[in-house]
This record gives C-alpha cells, sequence and structure tokens, in this order.
C-alpha cells in the first residue's frame, strides 16, 4: 500500500494491547480476588483504557506524552487493584507490560497494513479478528515466559532500584522507537513512514528482550541471594550442634568428676558442709537434666542444646522422638530440620508472657512407611498464611521466612514434603519424609572434631 496513506494505530487497538498485556500479569501475580470477582475485575480494565486512549487521542500532539503516561498509569491501577502484591512489584510488573503492549501494537499493525489495503484507522471486523490473532500469537507465550519468574507465592520481591532500572530501560525503548512520530529533525528520526512503523516495531521487540534479561539476571541474584541464606542457616545450625556436642562432652567429663565429689562428701563428718556439697552438684544436675536419647546422636545434641535454651525461658518443651529414623540423614540435614523449626518455635512461644502457656511438643516416629516428624507450640495473636507459609510481618519480607524454606527443601531432597497449620491457638508444623528402603545405605551421624 502506498506511504503517504499509512494511517497510525487505531487508539482502540491498543487500549486491547494494553489491556491484554496487564492482563498476562494480572494472570500470574498473586491475586487479589477469586472466581467472578476476578472476571469482573479484569474486564471493567478494557474500557478503562479504551476511554484513555480515547481521550488522549483526541488531545493536540503536545499532549501526546502526558496522555501515554496516563495509559501506563491506567495500567499500573489495573495491574495493583487486581492482585495482592507489593506497589513495587506491580510497577515492575506494569513497566514490562506496556512495552509488551507496544510491541504488539505495533507488530500488528505493521503486519496488517503490509497484507492488507488500509486507508484509515478505523476498526473494521476483519481488521479487529487479525489484531486478536497476533495479540494471541504475542500474548500467551509471554505468559509462560514470564510466569518461570514468579515466587510460588506469585510475588517477585522487587526491590527500589530493580525498579527504576527497568523503568529507564522502558523509557528509553519508549522514546526512541516513537521520536520520529513527534519530530523528524533529529538523527534517530526517520522521514519515510514504513520505516518509521519498522523502527518502532524493532526498536519495541529489543526493549522486550533488553527487560526479559534483566529479569533474568535480576531473578538469578535472587536465587543466589536465597541459596547463600540457607546455606548461612544451615551453617549456623551445624555450628551451634558442634557447639553443643563439646557442652555435652565438657558434661559428660563433669559427670565424671562428680564421682569423686561423691567420695569426699561420703567421708565429710560436718553435716553443715555435706548438704552444701549436695545442693551444689544438685543445682548442676538440674541444669543438665534436659538431655535426650533417642538413639540419634546428632537429634540428641540438638534436643539438648534446644532444651537449654527452653529451660533458661521457662518454657516447657515436650519431645517424643525414635531418633533411630533418621539414621540415613545427613547430620546438617538433621540440624537444619530440628534446629529451625525449634527456633521459630520458640520464637513463637516466647511472644506469650504467660509462663504456662509457653509450650512446645515435638515428635518423631513412623506410621505406613513414612517418617512424621511434627513440632506444636502455643501461640498469641494472628498469624496468615500465604501459600502454605506464614506471612511474615518484618520490614524486609523478601528476605525473611527462610527458616521454613530451609526446612521445606530439606524435605523435599528426601522427597517428602513440608506443611504448616494453624489449629486454635496452636502453629503446627508437619514433615513427611518416606522410609528409605531396607539395605539403603545408613549416613554416619557420629560427630567428629
Amino acid at each position: 500500500m502506498s506511504a503517504e496513506v499509512l494511517p497510525n494505530i487505531p487508539r482502540f487497538y491498543t487500549a486491547l494491547a494494553e489491556w491484554a498485556a496487564s492482563t498476562v500479569y494480572i494472570l500470574i501475580l498473586k491475586k487479589r480476588f477469586s472466581g467472578s470477582r476476578m472476571v469482573l475485575g479484569i474486564a471493567l480494565g478494557l474500557p478503562c483504557l479504551g476511554m484513555i486512549q480515547l481521550a488522549a487521542g483526541a488531545l493536540p500532539l503536545a499532549f501526546w506524552v502526558p496522555g501515554m503516561i496516563a495509559a501506563v498509569g491506567g495500567m499500573y491501577g489495573i495491574i495493583r487493584f487486581n492482585s495482592g502484591v507489593f506497589p513495587q512489584d506491580a510497577g515492575y510488573c506494569c513497566v514490562n507490560a506496556f512495552i509488551l503492549a507496544e510491541f504488539a501494537a505495533s507488530l500488528s499493525w505493521q503486519l496488517y497494513c503490509y497484507f492488507f489495503v488500509v486507508r484509515t484507522n478505523a476498526v473494521t471486523p476483519g481488521g479487529a479478528l487479525f489484531t486478536i490473532l497476533i495479540y494471541w500469537v504475542v500474548f500467551a507465550p509471554m505468559f509462560f515466559f514470564e510466569r518461570r519468574h514468579m515466587e510460588q507465592e506469585g510475588r517477585l520481591y522487587v526491590r527500589h532500584r530493580e525498579l527504576w532500572a527497568a523503568v529507564l530501560i522502558a523509557g528509553a525503548t519508549f522514546v526512541i522507537s516513537n521520536i520520529s512520530f513527534v519530530t523528524a529533525d533529529t538523527p534517530f528520526s526517520s522521514r519515510l513512514i514504513p520505516e518509521l512503523f519498522y523502527i518502532r516495531t524493532l526498536v519495541d521487540f529489543c526493549g522486550l528482550v533488553i527487560l526479559y534479561a534483566h529479569q533474568e539476571q535480576r531473578r538469578e541474584m535472587q536465587l543466589q541471594s536465597e541459596l547463600k541464606a540457607m546455606e548461612s542457616i544451615l551453617q549456623r545450625q551445624f555450628a551451634q550442634y558442634q557447639h553443643s556436642r563439646e557442652s555435652m562432652d565438657l558434661i559428660n567429663r563433669r559427670y565424671h568428676d562428680m564421682k569423686h565429689q561423691i567420695a569426699v562428701i561420703r567421708s565429710e563428718r560436718d553435716p553443715a558442709k555435706r548438704a552444701a556439697y549436695l545442693d551444689e552438684i544438685d543445682n548442676e544436675i538440674k541444669q543438665h537434666e534436659v538431655q535426650n536419647k533417642t538413639g540419634n546422636e546428632v537429634l540428641d545434641t540438638v534436643l539438648a542444646a534446644q532444651g537449654m535454651i527452653c529451660k533458661k525461658n521457662n518454657i516447657s518443651l515436650t519431645c517424643v522422638a525414635d531418633g533411630t529414623l533418621l539414621n540415613f540423614m545427613d547430620v546438617m540435614d538433621i540440624c537444619s530440620i530440628f534446629g529451625n523449626a525449634l527456633d521459630n518455635a520458640i520464637e513463637g512461644v516466647l511472644t506469650t508472657e504467660d509462663p504456662e502457656k509457653r509450650l512446645i511438643r515435638a515428635a518423631l516416629y513412623s506410621q505406613n512407611k513414612f517418617i512424621l516428624i511434627c513440632f506444636e507450640n502455643y501461640f498469641e495473636g494472628n498469624i496468615k498464611l500465604e501459600n502454605g507459609l506464614p506471612a511474615t510481618t518484618k520490614g524486609d519480607k523478601g528476605s525473611h521466612g527462610f527458616g521454613l524454606k530451609s526446612i521445606r527443601y530439606t524435605a523435599e531432597k528426601y522427597g517428602g514434603s513440608m506443611t504448616v497449620n494453624i489449629e486454635e491457638a496452636w502453629f503446627i508444623l508437619r514433615i513427611l519424609l518416606p522410609l528409605p528402603p531396607q539395605g539403603s545405605p545408613v549416613q554416619d551421624n557420629r560427630f567428629s572434631n
């Protein structure tokens, strides 16, 4: 068709592209609504964006940029309204959705003008069907590509500097791709209308690729950060185990010394001194009577260390465990599960002012070819679960909760699972592991200096 009469993209097609791109991200983010309310919330976004585009199209060219800013604001409002994510997550998705919509609208209109004789930018049934087809080809694959970057709970945990980097990329892409529509008096402008549309499509595609690469890099850095955090937790739990083991060795030597003290007491004829000696020994015994004998030295050490913390904070810890069931597990994995679980339980009960309600129960047993590990602790207040994990109230939401994530990772490592439930005033953590086949190699869990 003739370059002189090549029309601009219809405003409705641009609004449709922006709405479809926003919908792609709404569907992969954590939803604010469900069912018919979600469908209604998404559907209302199309007329809103359509009105913004029609209003912007009626304004003089000088108001073109403010009109596009209003369109981006509309996309952000739709994503924010329909998704239950943090503002920076919604902003990051809005930036990506905007460039995706620009690319899809430019590509579909360029192809339509190439294959069909188009003299106006009026919306026709044939043009609408062709545009919808191209949009489907663009947006459907992007849905699956973008879903890979999401956390299991449908969040991105975008940091402010990552958001601003994406804004700068999108801003540069938009300026370069549209500068020829504003003025031809720049070194980067084109005076030929067909090339103008080609440049716009190509630059939008390059911007889309750069944003996707930025997301891949951001996700890789996030995974590395999480891995380092979980490794740090594992190392800390293992260090606690080593320290506790050394403490137990000292205790054992202390008990050996008590034999000689008892002999001295028997020979002491002064009743007052004898009573003082006995009281001293009795106090030492009470300090260390929290030791458990489960059949697994690593588990015994972890429970002894946590038991001392509980005793110091007036926490009642009850544990019934068959430690021999864990003889196939690595030392650090046992420390990770029991250390992190009891740390969380202790942190939970410490919020209770009444010492009689500071209760922790732990159990380890086998049933139907599975190992069941259960931790229960009393708590006061409200705990909201998000995707099976407690929603943190701490400021750094992206880096909190690695203790439970570490437990879940360890359980999945052995083909098991972890679940969290709230039953009345009890926080219940359950871990289910398959029993290893008979004859499987047993991990040597003995402590080595």
